[in-house]
């Protein structure tokens, strides 16, 4: 039996941070894909990176317990790969929505916005203050769907239009619960 403290059993709880933060990553991918955000060739180089970070962690635990340069080598890798997920999934760069799929979208991705500023909220990553001026920014998205559907249909400009002004809202979001982006 190995003693409490023993490098074994410390590298497991160690990494249990790695493998979720690689698991929300592979779900973040998968939801780019579902959303359009993520193009197929964009959603297999992240798959990509995501294949060589599980290889650099089993690596890391070949001999049975993962240093302090390991642990820190596989949490840059992560940031690095977690800044290019939300850079690919916020490029002007998606699958093209057809006409009855626009509204669904918009939609989609408001409610998903909006619960990102409620975890802010919750986890403490963000003021009342951010929240509120974040909140303004969906109603204004919310508006200007409003706007764009008032005859019934919303054309490819309009789609274009707001996912041009989602996009901007996604970005202010993520840098007021980051404050400052992501670290290096």
């Amino acid at each position: 039996m190995r003693p409490i403290g023993s490098s074994a059993s410390a590298s497991r709880p160690q990494l249990s941070g790695v493998t979720r933060r690689q698991e929300n990553q592979d779900k973040r991918i998968e939801k780019g894909l579902a959303d359009g955000t993520l193009t197929a060739e964009e959603a297999k180089g992240l798959k990509e990176t995501q294949a060589r970070i599980a290889e650099a962690k089993k690596e890391a635990l070949a001999d049975g317990k993962v240093d302090k340069k390991e642990r820190k080598e596989l949490r840059k890798m992560q940031r690095e790969a977690s800044r290019d997920i939300f850079e690919q999934r916020h490029n002007a760069t998606e699958t093209p929505a057809a006409p009855d799929q626009r509204a669904p979208r918009i939609d989609g991705h408001q409610g998903t916005q909006s619960d990102r500023i409620k975890k802010g909220l919750g986890d403490g990553s963000l003021g009342a203050g951010e929240a509120s001026k974040l909140m303004d920014m969906q109603t204004r998205i919310a508006e200007a769907e409003g706007r764009a559907m008032a005859d019934g249909t919303m054309d490819e400009a309009e789609y274009n239009q707001l996912r041009e002004l989602q996009r901007e809202a996604s970005v202010a979001i993520f840098n007021a619960r980051h404050n400052e982006g992501i670290r290096a």
